[in-house]
């Protein structure tokens, strides 16, 4: 939008202005704002949309420009002296949706915070003030930038005075006049009275339109001029001269009557000066109270900070009998906020005892530094953190747990900030610098950068906590929070202290054969292209394929850098030529070696010979957990090439590796969701559901079910999850489009249940802007609003996808949080390690195996209660691909 603070961006070189004004029309902004976003709304549920979408353009202006002098005009409640003048003016207009009446209040809310001057007269429009004031301060040489998208207003246009389109960036000087209506701005009013508009409901002349009615001020100067001139304009060669003179006569007075609706007056009543326009800037306060009150957390950074926020004064705790008076005044309080201080060097692992120090923050008391010996800090944190009476407060707990010893719990309350903001906006930002300035209005340095850092942002956790709270409440997820997000952290914990032991060995040979084969893929390669080039370079190889080789780039998409050669292009090409083919396999093969074969070894760490990959709480949208240092979550389960990388995945001498996952948990999940019937009926007769759905599909007994039946029912099944279309279908079986919509519609048409789920699925989250779990995990869906037709489908699939996805993935997490504790209970030696989406891999000693896989099958698959039974497969084996059956 706007660029510097070039303020007179035109066809001709225009001087900066000594003082200038900002005029915004504000009907103009609040119009374009509500049906340029989708439907938001505050944490209490009112619409905000355009009350967002206007304070973030105000903010914008504000920020970018920097005005001297600003107004915002809006239209006054009521008729005006043009409802006079023709009842029927803007009579065509649609009646301003519900949820933009209810946001106005709310938009006068933010002009007054934002302390912009707010001008609304009554009897006239916006427009009227807005003339009046340009006509006022150019006379006066000052220049006037008018914020508006209106055409009307070209009329105001001239030398000290600009129209100015921010969204669009678009400034109108008199030239743009011209080349919009080809007159001068003083002629637009004319050519409008012989147009008419249809949106006001200005009649004209009917039957001229607006090429016809720029011709015609073009040659006669004004519409005075045009309707004298009738008998001149029947004899001239303008296109149908007879017939438009015939009208000219017929409307002369509707066109004199338009001009009288078109005409801006330029006399409204109005004792300001200029000055009374100073922009003095924002009530911070007031406008974050506001902002916090309605949402707006992201626009909450453009208002400026408390500065007494910046650094805090730290205690420091340097014997046990201090700190036990601060653990005192926690066990009062009920609460502490807590960091650990000091890095951990990346060749040291497990990150036992390599906390410097302790931040605490007791309420409105402290940030402490408890500074003891190794073993005294140890002894004093454990204490801490066991206590069931003092509710423990952090940001990012794992990284905290993983700092201390082994042997350290959580135990009673816990709350983390990171894990609360990831629950409350999923998609949105969750630094504790950010959250402090969004949801408390205080500035922190950055945290974690250093000890001042840390003090600073354990200060505020306290704070934070009880905000965040609020909210989790207010959006029904406490006990989602509570009994599954925060339990889950100590589990994840302890699955990246224990790692999961790989065979370096193993995946060393694998390299050194990956690359003999890459090497004779190469050659062979080089041979059928007839000569060598960079295999690894899309340009060389579209030289090669189209130029070279001579294959057809029918139906092969083109970007800006030239025809694409991305898989699925390959294997059309592969029809036609072995290179193609040889292509994909030779970029199949590198993948794995670089992302795996050739990575996970570097990963080990050596102080303990293990992989200690991060599970991460906060990342992924939809509720599942993501792996990152390395991803485990994308290695290969199928084929001959993943199952060795997983056979690399090792147990310790004496222990075997125990993987338990959950059967078509997401089509479960679905037919309890659904309520549907049939599919409720197939799962409970613990039948084999792609088989099912094939012979009820294609009207077979399930003997007859052929493999290709069976193949195209899993593809549906698991395609009606993902919203898959009929086109996705058909590529994915490989037949007719129109084949693959009657397969859609056989399922529908049998499983009525899921597509009536589906659709009052979208229905809900059309109306209420999100969609939840089973367990309440909630996801705002605003492109559901969106006119861009794909956007919108896009978010469909979303809504119907989310509370399938999303209630699998809080039932794994429960199963973990349950499977753990019961493991701890019974004294098994078994451990979990790895978690990969419906999948959780354990470390067993192989005396313990057999209780430990009852154990994990009851708690598994009785951790929740669904219409139809959740059912888990279980293996074992010495290593990873074994265990996977």
């Amino acid at each position: 939008m706007v660029r510097g603070i070039c303020y007179w961006r035109s066809r001709t070189s225009m001087p900066r202005p000594s003082a200038h004004v900002f005029l915004i029309d504000g009907s103009s902004y609040i119009y374009r704002a509500f049906f340029a976003l989708p439907p938001l709304t505050s944490p209490s549920g009112a619409p905000t949309n355009a009350a967002f979408g206007f304070a973030s353009m105000t903010l914008k202006l504000l920020r970018e420009v920097k005005p001297q002098y600003l107004a915002v005009v809006f239209d006054a409640p009521g008729g005006t002296f043009r409802d006079t003048l023709f009842e029927a003016y803007k009579a065509n207009r649609p009646r301003m949706p519900d949820d933009l009446v209810a946001q106005l209040p709310l938009v006068r809310e933010v002009v007054a915070a934002l302390g912009v001057r707010s001008l609304t007269i009554a009897g006239v429009e916006a427009d009227d003030v807005i003339a009046t004031l340009t006509e006022r301060f150019a006379r006066a040489g000052t220049d006037c930038v008018v914020i508006t998208a209106d055409k009307d207003l070209m009329q105001l246009v001239g030398p000290h005075v600009r129209l100015w389109d921010t969204m669009r960036d678009r400034w109108t000087d008199e030239a743009g006049v011209r080349e919009r209506f080809g007159v001068l701005p003083k002629q637009v009013v004319d050519v409008m009275a012989l147009m008419g508009d249809s949106i006001d409901n200005i009649p004209g002349v009917k039957g001229i339109g607006e090429k016809t009615a720029m011709a015609l001020i073009q040659e006669f100067g004004s519409l005075d001029s045009v309707l004298e001139s009738a008998d001149e304009v029947e004899r001239s060669a303008l296109r149908n001269a007879k017939r438009v003179a015939a009208l000219l006569r017929e409307g002369a007075a509707a066109a004199r009557l338009s001009r009288d609706l078109a005409r801006v007056r330029r006399d409204v009543p109005l004792a300001l000066a200029l000055d009374e326009l100073a922009y003095k800037g924002p009530d911070a306060p007031t406008v974050r109270a506001l902002f916090q009150r309605l949402g707006f957390q992201s626009l909450l950074r453009d208002i400026p900070q408390p500065a007494t926020t910046e650094s805090v004064a730290v205690r420091t705790l340097a014997t046990a009998a201090e700190v036990a008076g601060v653990y005192a005044q926690g066990t009062q309080a009920g609460r502490v906020g807590l960091a650990a201080l000091g890095a951990v060097p990346p060749d040291a692992w497990p990150p036992a005892q390599r906390a410097e120090a302790l931040i605490l923050q007791v309420d409105n008391d402290g940030p402490f530094r408890v500074a003891l010996t190794q073993a005294d800090l140890i002894s004093a944190t454990t204490q801490l953190l066991a206590d069931p009476a003092i509710e423990k407060i952090g940001h990012d707990l794992k990284r905290d747990l993983l700092r201390f010893d082994p042997a350290m719990v959580l135990g009673g309350r816990c709350f983390d900030t990171m894990v609360a903001s990831y629950l409350v906006d999923a998609g949105g930002t969750h630094r504790l610098e950010d959250l402090a300035s969004d949801l408390l209005g205080r500035a922190v340095t950055e945290f974690r950068a250093s000890a001042e850092g840390v003090a600073a942002g354990v200060a505020l956790l306290p704070r934070l906590a009880s905000e965040l709270s609020t909210r989790l409440e207010a959006l029904g997820m406490t006990a989602l929070f509570r009994d599954i997000e925060m339990p889950l952290v100590q589990v994840l914990t302890a699955i990246e202290r224990r790692g999961v032991r790989l065979d370096v060995a193993a995946l060393a040979t694998m390299s050194r054969e990956y690359e003999q084969r890459l090497s004779a893929l190469a050659a062979d390669i080089y041979a059928l292209a007839g000569g060598e080039f960079n295999l690894n370079s899309p340009p060389q190889l579209r030289t090669v394929l189209f130029e070279r080789l001579g294959l057809s780039t029918k139906g092969v998409r083109r970007g800006k850098t030239g025809y694409s050669t991305d898989v699925d292009v390959l294997t059309r090409l592969a029809e036609a030529h072995p290179v193609p083919a040889k292509i994909i396999e030779y970029r199949g093969l590198a993948k794995l070696k670089s992302t795996y074969i050739d990575a996970l070894p570097a990963a080990v760490n050596p102080a303990t010979g293990r992989l200690h990959a991060s599970l991460n709480q906060t990342v992924a949208v939809t509720g599942r957990l993501s792996s990152s240092d390395p991803n485990l979550q994308n290695i290969p389960i199928r084929g001959e090439e993943g199952q060795r990388i997983r056979a690399a995945f090792i147990a310790d001498p004496g222990n075997l590796l125990l993987a338990a996952d959950y059967s078509q948990i997401e089509l479960r999940v679905l037919a309890h969701l659904a309520g549907d019937a049939a599919l409720i009926d197939a799962f409970r007769a613990g039948a084999d559901i792609h088989a099912r759905t094939a012979a009820e599909m294609f009207g077979v007994l399930p003997g007859l079910v052929s493999a290709d039946m069976r193949r195209a029912a899993k593809v549906i099944n698991f395609g009606i999850i993902y919203g898959m279309g009929a086109p996705r279908v058909a590529n994915e079986l490989g037949i007719p489009v129109a084949e693959a919509q009657r397969y859609i519609d056989r399922y529908f048409t049998r499983y009525a249940g899921v597509r009536r789920f589906l659709d009052e699925t979208i229905a809900k989250a059309r109306a209420s802007g999100y969609v939840t779990t089973l367990y309440g995990r909630r996801r705002a869906l605003p492109d559901l609003a969106s006119r861009d037709r794909v956007v919108a489908q896009a978010a469909e699939r979303t809504a119907t996808n989310t509370p399938i996805q999303g209630s699998a993935a809080d039932i794994i997490k429960m199963a973990m949080v349950v499977v753990d504790r019961r493991l701890r209970e019974h004294g098994l030696h078994a451990a979990m390690i790895l978690q990969v989406h419906d999948e959780l891999v354990f470390e067993v000693a192989a005396a313990d195996l057999e209780p430990t896989r009852e154990l994990v099958r009851t708690e598994m698959e009785g951790v929740v209660q669904l219409a139809v039974p959740l059912r888990v497969e279980i293996s074992s084996g010495p290593d990873w691909a074994k265990a996977h059956g």
